[in-house]
């Protein structure tokens, strides 16, 4: 009798730990289940109202990369993870790609936009300037006269872009003025006045002319040229000091700016010799100390322009 209370006893206990077990099973199956919610579609949402969709349903975003696609345009989702409908705890992150836009794109009108807004439009669309043309017109300089592609083509991010820019009027010629006969500092001074640019000035002897008198010039006085030019001389040397060798010593300042070469020349009775040719600073003081021959001159060339000439 007393064994039989006993079995009866533990099939008792092993029904309710059954029970509480199923129970407690059940539990966790109703709660998961009631934690889980729906994904929603975000195709061709934009951010905010991809924000928007997820916080209503208790989930996160998470920005997985972009692509090029037509197929939404720039900002809005291609494609989600985990997809629409799938059931996924709340508090899950939802990973997008977004659209970057197309990749075909309409050419904007460029023409008459200065050269530095048209650099900055073409770049925020991902295209990129290949070449420039500089011409003379009308236009201020730098702005854009013509282009390639044309205004509204399609063309694909990465394109090379062609610009025709304006170069601002062309200048006026006018008529070299006739230096001959004068002395040299007058004339060079003259030339100097008119724009144009002293590559030279040469020395030989003619003891019929007057020392330091232009025998030539190039361009000849009265043709036509553009400022900015260059013009050389051919000037007397009449060699009355009978070739005289002796010591002279002077100094050169170096114009205000940038540092610049600076071609130092000696010419004399025994010919033209170089005796400077450097990067100099601005403002710096320059000596020099040498034999000359007879008459002599010194010449001070900036970028391949005679800028000063001296007598010594």
């Amino acid at each position: 009798m007393t064994a039989r209370r006993g079995a009866a006893a533990l099939r008792l206990v092993a029904w309710y730990l059954l029970t509480a077990l199923a129970c407690a099973f059940l539990t966790v199956r109703l709660t998961a289940r009631g934690s889980s919610v729906s994904v929603p579609p975000l195709a061709g949402l934009d951010v905010k109202q991809v924000r928007h969709a997820l916080a209503a349903q208790g989930l996160e975003l998470a920005i997985a990369g972009e692509e090029w696609s037509d197929a939404a345009p720039a900002g809005c989702v291609l494609v989600q993870s985990p997809p629409a409908g799938a059931r996924v705890k709340k508090g899950r992150r939802v990973k997008l790609t977004l659209s970057k836009g197309s990749e075909i794109l309409a050419m904007p009108q460029l023409k008459d936009l200065k050269m530095e807004d048209s650099e900055f439009l073409l770049r925020q669309l991902g295209l990129e300037i290949s070449s420039l043309a500089v011409v003379p017109s009308g236009a201020p300089r730098r702005q854009v006269l013509a282009q390639s592609p044309l205004p509204a083509a399609r063309v694909a991010r990465g394109s090379a872009v062609q610009l025709l820019l304006s170069d601002g009027p062309a200048p006026a010629a006018f008529a070299v003025p006739r230096v001959t006969g004068l002395p040299t500092r007058e004339a060079l001074a003259r030339l100097r006045d008119a724009g144009l640019r002293i590559a030279e000035v040469a020395y030989e002897t003619a003891t019929a002319a007057v020392d330091g008198t232009v025998l030539a010039q190039d361009p000849p006085g009265g043709s036509s040229a553009m400022a900015g030019e260059e013009t050389r001389l051919r000037a007397a040397r009449t060699g009355a000091s009978g070739g005289l060798v002796r010591y002279a010593a002077f100094t050169f300042t170096v114009p205000t700016g940038p540092a610049r070469r600076v071609r130092t020349l000696i010419v004399d009775e025994g010919g033209s010799r170089e005796i400077g040719n450097e990067m100099e600073e601005g403002d710096s003081v320059l000596r020099f100390a040498t034999q000359v021959q007879g008459e002599a001159v010194v010449q001070f060339f900036i970028g391949g322009t005679l800028v000063e000439e001296r007598r010594l």
